[in-house]
């Protein structure tokens, strides 16, 4: 009897020996979550596009999994944007302003790393005297973009606008039904097409006002998890010990049922793999819809919205006499072969539909050409720049751009702008011409 208390002692004892110094290494080593979450401080509801950013607030954006941890400061005209540059354009300097969402707002990298102000130094540097307008919100559709063209973009003077479009959600984004359905509330303004018109609903908005979601494939909300017997440790072990911070967000991506069993017991806090597990096994995320082949009526509704909302962009930009391109942002899925396996693994119900990568690019570039609208694709560029580099150049969870990722597209999209001619010219009087159309003029 002894002999085996001992033998337990002794395993007991090594046991917190081995945990200890895994904590000792964690905290040595390896960046963990901080312990308070870091919340939408930047964010505040907007009675015109329906959440804009908050003039003047300032915090740390980091993810659950930590793959980066930046400074965010959002200047006094509610933009993740340099201070220095106000309504008024000094003499001499063309204004570049980047529209779009979260890919411009960049919250995952500091704000010199956005691509937007790599541009700037890019074109700064070649001559050109320039200014670039961070003009980004994360979440933000084509119609909040145009609704803040014309509330407060214009102010600007702008002499060329950006449109960077994410085609992966642009499209939904843009559909009342649609993205009701995906958030599980009307969280915003919407347009409608009556005759070929746009005319605006929910305007302002009123989240008093909005109407409930009638889709059956909204969002479903799982009911509150009653604290379990564990909730205290695992209270305390989320505030003192780095290495449960650092392994929780990973039990919850890898093993979301057995997460959700730790949920129930305490030992882990409520937490999105509770939701997925409320939608059940059948569940496929809206958003994936976009790459099906075969798009139903709803999707095709959301193609034509889009058509509309680029037209009355580009009519925007005339008015105000900017020139307007597109850019086109892009998901992990539509770069890294291999990736599309992951997303099918986590919902199974995707498995056997007829997917393709192509499909969201290829009807936003459709878009564009039926508005006449210069349009970038970045694919190319970034598969041939991860694979030369031989890393992604997109956070592998978070799915947006990381530093090097933001630096690509800037390269591309001064390699565009030079190619359309765009650009003024240089300080020194003389105007850059690429190489392959220098025989041309």
């Amino acid at each position: 009897m002894k002999r085996a208390l001992k033998i337990i002692g002794f395993t007991l004892l090594n046991i917190v020996l081995v945990l200890l110094a895994v904590e000792a290494f964690f905290r040595a080593f390896v960046p963990v979550h901080p312990v308070e979450s870091m919340g939408w401080f930047w964010r505040v509801p907007d009675p015109i596009t329906g959440w804009s950013l908050e003039p003047g607030a300032e915090g740390r954006s980091y993810n659950e999994m930590y793959e980066y941890d930046v400074a965010v400061k959002v200047n006094s005209r509610g933009l993740r944007s340099p201070e220095s540059i106000g309504y008024e354009k000094p003499e001499g300097v063309y204004r570049i302003m980047v529209l779009g969402d979260s890919f411009v707002e960049g919250i995952q990298v500091e704000l010199e790393e956005t691509f937007g102000q790599q541009l700037s130094r890019i074109l700064n540097e070649k001559g050109h005297r320039v200014e670039v307008i961070n003009a980004g919100v994360g979440g933000w559709g084509n119609d909040q973009e145009l609704l803040w063209l014309r509330e407060e973009g214009y102010k600007y003077k702008p002499d060329l606008i950006i449109l960077t479009l994410y085609p992966r959600n642009d499209f939904m984004n843009n559909h009342q039904p649609l993205e009701s359905a995906n958030m599980g509330a009307n969280l915003k303004p919407y347009f409608r097409l009556e005759e070929g018109e746009l005319k605006l609903e929910l305007f302002p908005f009123d989240p008093a006002q909005a109407p409930p979601v009638e889709r059956e494939d909204a969002v479903v909300k799982p009911d509150p998890v009653p604290p379990g017997p564990l909730t205290p440790v695992g209270e305390w072990l989320w505030r003192h010990s780095y290495f449960y911070r650092w392994v929780d967000p990973r039990i919850r991506l890898l093993a979301p049922r057995f997460a959700a069993s730790l949920a129930r017991l305490g030992v882990l806090k409520p937490g999105k793999e509770m939701r997925l597990l409320a939608q059940g096994e059948d569940y496929v995320p809206l958003a994936y819809n976009i790459y099906d082949t075969e798009p139903d009526e709803e999707w095709q509704a959301a193609y034509e919205m889009t058509v509309a909302l680029l037209g009355e962009i580009k009519k925007e930009a005339r008015d105000m006499g900017a020139d307007l391109v597109a850019v086109l942002a892009n998901s992990p899925e539509e770069v890294y072969p291999g990736y599309w396996d992951q997303v099918e693994a986590r919902y199974p119900r995707m498995k056997g539909k007829s997917w393709s990568m192509e499909a969201a690019h290829a009807r936003m570039l459709a878009a564009l050409a039926e508005n006449d609208i210069p349009a970038l694709d970045l694919r190319p560029a970034f598969r041939r720049e991860a694979e030369r580099r031989g890393h992604m150049l997109h956070f592998a969870i978070d799915g947006h751009w990381n530093r090097e990722g933001h630096q690509v597209a800037a390269q591309e999209i001064a390699r565009f702008l030079e190619m359309l001619n765009l650009l003024p010219p240089t300080t020194s009087g003389i105007r850059l011409v690429p190489a392959p159309f220098a025989k041309l003029l």
